[in-house]
């Protein structure tokens, strides 16, 4: 018996009866629309709708909501495709693959033609036809993401800085991460993408945004000295959590500096190879500080208030979002903001997604930048050029010996036990140098001494049990201090 043909029968004579209930339920709260089945996709039916008599599209927004409730619809879209107003109804939740398995899945495909290159991708989640969206951060060139309290923001955040991380190496991308005010963004903190730790103070923070401005304009010149070293620097991502924190408690001068740095950056910082994503849990015009304009691509989140809806996307409707990650999704390739369900990652997911990528970038090529920031006063914005400089930015990492033990190290704690066997294959390496190295362990006190052809214990249980020389070991490496706790804690 064909099950697939019966289960395909039984939705399209559903799609039947949930035309006249759709129709029957608007007429009841007098709004007159015409609806026709358009199209089937799987488990989601599409019905094209058009307003009649003194019937406007507004109306037909304002009223799906309470059309789904008395239908009690888990999936109720009402779109806009091409001037055509489309609704996406399904009787059955749907369920998402996480970021993770969306991950591999695209590492894994190997199309005949592969497509377009895409510099910085940025899978932003499913739109309402259940397709992947998967856009290039490098095209926007800058993000402006919001959203109120549990409506998906962070997930978000945290998406953008994995997608990008996993499918690009340190040479090619790198990160400033700002999070003041919150630690959405410290899982991050081993990151081998990082050009320093994760800012936390406000005043570290901008340095950190003088020395970017310094960065940006090295990099302008340097494009008409010398365009080929140019082409060779990789992309700076800058990620700014709750940006309107920043301004909380700064002086006048402190945040006119701010100000005037993340507002160069935003205005010439795409000639430069330097992307900006701003993050705000409640945005205004009045608490943001700066010029929206060059920020032409927003993402909103379900808002408490419609007026955060018109600071994120210039209109209203964000508000009217479900949360749990939906969203609303403006930018320039769109003639109006497109309804996604936003992909997402779990915190487990994320230190996993962490030192997996940390393992496959030991090999890579490391020219990178590393901010070198000073301590005390930020720099004044009105200062020249090489006073600005002071916060500089060089070029240094460690050997690729240590770099490897540091990983397999952490590769090691991220177990209850190893062996020699498990070390080649997640490496890819021959048995000699592998046996070499879990030999390097066991004088660490990583792991037990052999026995027999059983696996070796992983001796540390907590990250109490680290010895400070090899936390040591592993900042100079280039990790961070907490590398070693996140590997614990991912078991």
């Amino acid at each position: 018996m064909d099950f697939d043909f019966i289960e395909q029968a039984q939705i399209e004579a559903d799609a039947d009866d949930l035309e006249e209930d759709i129709s029957k339920q608007f007429g009841k709260l007098n709004v007159n629309v015409g609806i026709k089945r358009y199209r089937i996709i799987g488990e989601r039916i599409i019905f094209s709708i058009k307003a009649k008599g003194n019937t406007r599209e507004t109306h037909i927004r304002a009223n799906a909501p309470e059309v789904q409730r008395r239908l009690k619809l888990p999936v109720f879209y009402v779109e806009k495709f091409n001037f055509t107003l489309y609704l996406i109804t399904s009787r059955k939740s749907f369920v998402y693959n996480h970021l993770p398995a969306i991950l591999y899945m695209q590492h894994q495909k190997s199309p005949k033609k592969p497509p377009k290159q895409t510099r910085l991708p940025y899978i932003v989640g499913h739109d309402v036809l259940g397709r992947v969206v998967v856009d290039d951060l490098a095209e926007f060139p800058h993000l402006l993401l919001g959203g109120s309290t549990s409506s998906g923001k962070s997930v978000g955040l945290q998406a953008l800085i994995t997608s990008i991380a996993y499918s690009k190496s340190p040479s090619r991308v790198n990160f400033v991460l700002i999070d003041v005010g919150a630690t959405d963004l410290m899982p991050f903190d081993s990151l081998p993408h990082l050009s320093c730790p994760v800012v936390r103070e406000r005043v570290t923070a901008i340095h950190t945004l003088t020395a970017l401005t310094a960065e940006m304009e090295r990099r302008i010149e340097l494009e008409y000295t010398d365009s080929i070293s140019f082409k060779q620097l990789p992309r700076l991502v800058v990620v700014i959590d709750e940006f309107p924190a920043l301004f909380m408690g700064a002086d006048k001068a402190m945040s006119r500096t701010l100000a005037n740095d993340v507002s160069a950056l935003l205005q010439r910082g795409r000639h430069a190879k330097i992307h900006m994503v701003l993050a705000a849990q409640n945005p205004t015009y009045q608490n943001m500080k700066i010029d929206l304009g060059n920020i032409t691509t927003r993402i909103a989140f379900k808002c408490a208030k419609r007026n955060f809806s018109e600071t994120i996307l210039g209109e209203g409707g964000a508000e009217n979002l479900m949360g749990q990650g939906d969203l609303l999704f403006r930018s320039p390739r769109y003639d109006c903001p497109q309804r996604i369900q936003g992909v997402y990652i779990s915190p487990k997911e994320i230190q996993h997604t962490v030192l997996q990528i940390g393992f496959r970038c030991i090999s890579a090529d490391t020219n990178k930048f590393t901010l070198v920031l000073p301590s005390g006063n930020p720099p004044e914005s009105s200062g020249t050029l090489g006073d600005r400089l002071s916060c500089s930015v060089v070029r240094k990492w460690p050997p690729k010996a240590d770099q490897l033990l540091a990983s397999v190290i952490l590769w090691a704690l991220g177990h209850d036990s190893i062996s020699i066997n498990m070390l080649v294959k997640d490496y890819n390496m021959g048995w000699n140098k592998a046996s070499k190295l879990v030999k390097r362990l066991e004088e660490l006190g990583i792991v037990s001494e052999p026995d027999g052809r059983f696996p070796r214990d992983v001796i540390p249980d907590s990250p109490e049990d680290i010895p400070e020389e090899l936390i040591q070991f592993l900042v100079d490496a280039g990790y961070s201090r907490n590398a070693a706790a996140n590997a614990i804690y991912s078991r």
